[in-house]
């Protein structure tokens, strides 16, 4: 289903943010924060979604009659999930645990048929998907005809695999469902490197471990001319750059997309990771949000 309106919802442990798109275009005085309360029960947390959508649609107030065209309401949601059917997994995580093996597509759509919201919207279509997925998908749109490699490095390591502005997440030139995080690089797996945890793993094989130090603190001794810490994110872009080759020969994507917390340091390794991928241009996107709404929205496209 097209959807000229949509509620998007970026959902994460510990809060939920939020703005109503129309036409793919994000509506600022409606974007909004609230507190996740994923510790909650079953029944307080689909109360709290169904709060949050009412929330938007009573700051979306310029042109309800797009609903009848349909609306559209996209969630990102942490994994393990099945997006395809709306189904949490999320098992011993500190969070969400009550909704394990719920279908929360359904559960939100009986909730929702009984609201304003669900008798002025005939038809309304919930979608759910990765950060990482729907934040490449937003950043695509700055480059819709070309094939795109997106990362977004922070907790872990997520990425999405991107041809022409659609997800790809079977070919014979990429992992299993795009993501890299779970496959082999050296003595381990790639999320154990490209991760807050590995840059702070590979500081403390520096002496560099210090209480209060994290990797934003490492960024800043960067910066002020520590060379052991301008070392450490050199070193990062080197092993990124050869992490990403071999996929990079497959997929032959004309450009690579860095986001997440640790693209706030790219400006520290991007020289190294430049300097071992020299045929693939290679960007920075720091409003992850923004992006992550639009690659929200583009799901209904």
């Amino acid at each position: 289903m097209k959807a000229d309106v949509v509620f998007a919802l970026d959902v994460g442990g510990t809060y939920i943010k939020a703005c109503v798109l129309e036409q793919d275009r994000i509506l600022e005085e409606t974007i909004c924060q609230f507190e996740a309360h994923s510790h909650e029960s079953l029944e307080n947390i689909m109360t709290h979604f169904v709060g949050i959508l009412t929330a938007l649609a009573a700051k979306y107030k310029t042109n309800a009659t797009l609903y009848q065209k349909g609306l559209g309401i996209g969630f990102t949601f942490p994994g393990p999930f099945d997006y395809e059917n709306g189904i949490s997994y999320i098992k011993g995580l500190n969070k969400f645990e009550s909704l394990y093996g719920v279908n929360l597509r359904e559960q939100l759509l009986d909730r929702l048929r009984a609201t304003e919201l669900g008798h002025e919207a005939k038809n309304i279509k919930l979608m759910f998907e990765n950060d990482g997925r729907l934040f490449g998908l937003g950043a695509s749109t700055l480059f819709p005809d070309e094939r795109i490699i997106c990362l977004t490095i922070g907790t872990g390591l997520g990425s999405v695999f991107i041809d022409h502005g659609k997800i790809i997440k079977t070919a014979e030139s990429i992992p299993a469902e795009g993501y890299l995080y779970n496959q082999p690089f050296r003595d381990n797996m790639i999320d154990n490197h490209f991760s807050r945890r590995g840059i702070l793993n590979a500081a403390a094989a520096k002496g560099m471990t210090q209480v209060g130090v994290d990797v934003k603190e490492l960024a800043e001794m960067s910066r002020n001319g520590n060379r052991t810490a301008a070392s450490l994110f050199a070193q990062f872009g080197d092993d990124l750059g050869e992490m990403l080759l071999p996929y990079i020969e497959k997929f032959q994507p004309h450009r690579i997309i860095i986001g997440g917390q640790i693209a706030k340091a790219f400006d520290l390794f991007q020289n190294n990771l430049e300097e071992n991928l020299t045929r693939t241009k290679i960007i920075s996107l720091d409003n992850a949000l923004h992006y992550t709404f639009l690659g929200i929205s583009r799901m209904f496209a």
